[in-house]
């Protein structure tokens, strides 16, 4: 009763972790989506949101900066004419 047992996983260290390679990739998305949504997310914002609605609002404003461009080349096929 007095004896202690010690476990001994067999699991590789990075297990509760991501591995480094994602890494850069996670600080890539957090960084865009805190630079084009011009100061909507704060870096703990982006970084402690689940991954699909980091990647949602990822694709959301990539959808919206696409319109934006394609309604500005619009205008500017007008004034070309």
């Amino acid at each position: 009763m007095g004896r202690r047992q010690r476990w001994q996983f067999q699991s590789p260290c990075d297990f509760f972790g991501l591995p480094p390679e994602y890494k850069l990739s996670i600080h890539e998305e957090i960084f865009q989506l805190m630079l084009h949504s011009k100061g909507g997310f704060t870096f703990s914002d982006a970084y402690n949101l689940p991954i699909y609605l980091r990647k949602f609002y990822l694709k959301r404003l990539q959808t919206f900066y696409k319109k934006e461009a394609d309604e500005f080349k619009k205008e500017m096929n007008k004034y070309k004419k």
